[in-house]
């Protein structure tokens, strides 16, 4: 099986970046623009893209407050990321935030998988600098989709 891992380091607290993945304010704010999910354990949600043409369905699978978040992949418009989970762990680094992303469970490491890298570290960044500077680039303001549109 092969995973997709990052680490980046965010000038922000834990209890900032928790807040900002767990829940669904925060995903607004540097995923997609349109998600809707109750920031419960065992809970289902929605994260749309491409006006609601391509949706991401998880369940929060582990919320442990300011230490790590991870989401079931129910369903997506990837095929590849069905069954898969999306880990989130965060360590205190003085006042910032080592964040271990983890996105595993893929059958092969293909072309998909290469996109999927990919489109993570685009909203990776994002993630950082919504907690950094309060405006990060969600769906549909992030440059792959600004690139994707003027085809």
């Amino acid at each position: 099986m092969a995973e997709i891992m990052h680490l980046l380091k965010i000038d922000a607290p834990r209890e900032s970046v928790y807040r900002a993945i767990a829940s669904v304010e925060g995903v607004r704010n540097w995923l997609s623009r349109d998600a809707d999910f109750d920031s419960m354990m065992g809970n289902s949600g929605e994260i749309r893209f491409a006006g609601g043409t391509r949706i991401l369905k998880i369940l929060l699978e582990e919320l442990k407050p300011t230490t790590r978040v991870a989401w079931n992949v129910l369903s997506a418009a990837m095929p590849n990321w069905a069954g898969t989970t999306v880990e989130f762990e965060m360590d205190a680094d003085g006042g910032d935030t080592m964040l271990h992303f983890k996105h595993q469970g893929f059958q092969q490491a293909d072309d998909l998988f290469a996109m999927s890298a990919t489109i993570w570290a685009s909203f990776l960044i994002s993630l950082k600098q919504y907690l950094e500077t309060g405006h990060g680039t969600p769906h549909p303001d992030d440059p792959l989709s600004r690139q994707a549109g003027r085809k």
